[in-house]
C-alpha cells in the first residue's frame, strides 16, 4: 500500500532526524568537553611551569614536560630544556614563542602551547609541546565522528524495522476499511439492481394500477428491508469498534434464559433440539442490549446451520473472576480455516452460502466479537468431528459479583 509505505518512510526519517540531533548533542558535548578539559589541563601545567621552572620537568608527567626561555632586555635567549628532539626546527620554535609569548602555534608537523610571566628583568616563556593532546583529539573526533554515523544508520535501520509495527494497526484499519467499502458495496448491488429491474418494469406499463404491480412493489419493499438491515448492522458494529458503550450491572444469567426462551418456537418448528445449562446470578457489566444481540447472534447461527433432527446446546457458567458461554450444535464441523475468518466482516462458510434460506450478509459473528471485545471478553470457534461446532465466550464478571464469591 503507497500510503502506508509513505507513512512509513516518514517516520523513518522524522525518528532518524530526532535521534542524529540528539546523537549530536550528546556526543558533540563529549567531544567538547574532552577538548576542554585536556586545554585546561594544559593551561595548568603552563601556570606550574612558570611557578617552578627549575624543578617542574622533574615531577611533571609524561607529555607535559617544558622547555623554558629566558630572554633579558636586550634580546638575548637562554634556552633551558632539552630540544635535540626538533633538530633543525629548534630555531624557529624558539623565534616564533619568543615573538608570540602566549598562545598556540604549529611548526612543522610539532603542535606548542606558550605563556610567559615576566621574572625580575627577564621574560620567562614556558612552552609545551602539545602534539600529543592534538593527535589525541583528532583521534577522538574520528573515532566519535565515526561513532556518530553507525549509531545515526542503527536508529535509522530500527525506526524503519520498527515503523512496521507501530504502524501495522493502522494498515490494518487501512486494510477493513477497503474491504469494507468493496464489500458493502457487492452486498447493495444485487438489491440495487432487483429495485432498478421492478422499477423499469413498473415505468414500461404506465397504465397498469397498484394493485397490478403489487408483486414489483413487494420485491422493492424487501430489498429496502434488506438494504436497511445491512445499514443498521454496518452502524453496530462501527459504534462496537470505535466508541465506548455505556455499561451497567446486570444479570447474564436472565439475558441467556431470555434469548433462550425466544428461540424455542423456532427451534420446534425446525424439528431442532434446544438444551440449556444456566448457572443462575451471573452478574456482568456491559450493555444490555449489545449483550441481548450478542445471545441472539449465537443462538441464531447455531440452529441454522444445525443439521436435520439436531440438537443445540447453551451453557453459562462461571468462575471468580469471568464466564464463559458456550453454543454449540450438532450437525457438520466448522473446519480450521474457516474458524479462523468466521469473525471477519462479510464471511460466509461454505455452508453459508449453501443455505438457500440464508439472508445473512456475514455481519453476525463480527458483531458478536466487537461485541465480546468492547465488554473485555474473548471469543473462539472450532470444531469437533463428527460431532458439530462449539463458540465459546469468556468475559470477566462484575467486580461486585467477584467480591460475593471470594
Amino acid at each position: 500500500m503507497n500510503l502506508i509505505r509513505r507513512q512509513r518512510i516518514k517516520f523513518t526519517v522524522a525518528t532518524t532526524a530526532i535521534g542524529a540531533l540528539l546523537l549530536l548533542v550528546m556526543l558533540g558535548g563529549f567531544y567538547i568537553m574532552t577538548f576542554i578539559s585536556n586545554k585546561v589541563s594544559m593551561l595548568t601545567s603552563l601556570e606550574k611551569a612558570l611557578a617552578a621552572p627549575e624543578s617542574y620537568n622533574d615531577v611533571a608527567p609524561q607529555g607535559s614536560r617544558c622547555f623554558f626561555l629566558y630572554m633579558d632586555d636586550d634580546g638575548n635567549i637562554a634556552v633551558h630544556g632539552d630540544m635535540k628532539y626538533y633538530g633543525d626546527l629548534k630555531n624557529s620554535i624558539i623565534a616564533t614563542a619568543c615573538e608570540q609569548k602566549s598562545g598556540q602555534f604549529k611548526i612543522g608537523n610539532h603542535h606548542f602551547l606558550c605563556q610567559s610571566a615576566q621574572k625580575d628583568s627577564v621574560t620567562l616563556t614556558a612552552v609545551l609541546d602539545s602534539t600529543e593532546y592534538h593527535e589525541l583529539m583528532l583521534n577522538t573526533g574520528l573515532q566519535i565522528a565515526l561513532l556518530y554515523c553507525l549509531s545515526v544508520a542503527l536508529v535509522a535501520l530500527l525506526a524503519f524495522l520498527s515503523s512496521a509495527r507501530l504502524l501495522h494497526p493502522v494498515a490494518e484499519s487501512f486494510k477493513k476499511q477497503r474491504d469494507l467499502v468493496a464489500n458493502a458495496s457487492h452486498e447493495l448491488k444485487t438489491p440495487l439492481t432487483v429495485i432498478s429491474t421492478n422499477l423499469s418494469v413498473i415505468k414500461s406499463e404506465p397504465e397498469t394500477t397498484v394493485e397490478d404491480n403489487a408483486k414489483w412493489i413487494e420485491s422493492i419493499d424487501a430489498q429496502i428491508a434488506r438494504m436497511q438491515d445491512l445499514i443498521q448492522n454496518m452502524l453496530q458494529l462501527s459504534k462496537l469498534e470505535q466508541s465506548e458503550i455505556p455499561k451497567e450491572e446486570l444479570d447474564f444469567s436472565i439475558l441467556a434464559e431470555g434469548a433462550s426462551l425466544t428461540f424455542e418456537p423456532i427451534c420446534f418448528e425446525k424439528n431442532v433440539r434446544l438444551l440449556t445449562d444456566i448457572q443462575p446470578d451471573i452478574t456482568v457489566n456491559g450493555d444490555k442490549g449489545a449483550l441481548d444481540r450478542l445471545i441472539v447472534i449465537l443462538l441464531d447461527n447455531a440452529i441454522k446451520y444445525c443439521n436435520a433432527d439436531g440438537k443445540v446446546g447453551l451453557k453459562l457458567t462461571a468462575d471468580q473472576k469471568k464466564l464463559k458461554l458456550s453454543v454449540m450444535n450438532t450437525g457438520e464441523a466448522i473446519s480450521k480455516e474457516e474458524a479462523e475468518h468466521v469473525f471477519d466482516r462479510f464471511y460466509r462458510t461454505d455452508g453459508a452460502r449453501k443455505n438457500e434460506d440464508s439472508h445473512s450478509f456475514g455481519l453476525g459473528l463480527s458483531i458478536a466479537a466487537a461485541t465480546v471485545k468492547s465488554h473485555g471478553g474473548t471469543i473462539t470457534c472450532h470444531g469437533i468431528e463428527n460431532k458439530g461446532t462449539v463458540f465459546t465466550v469468556f468475559m470477566p464478571l462484575a467486580k461486585k459479583k467477584r467480591t460475593q464469591q471470594k
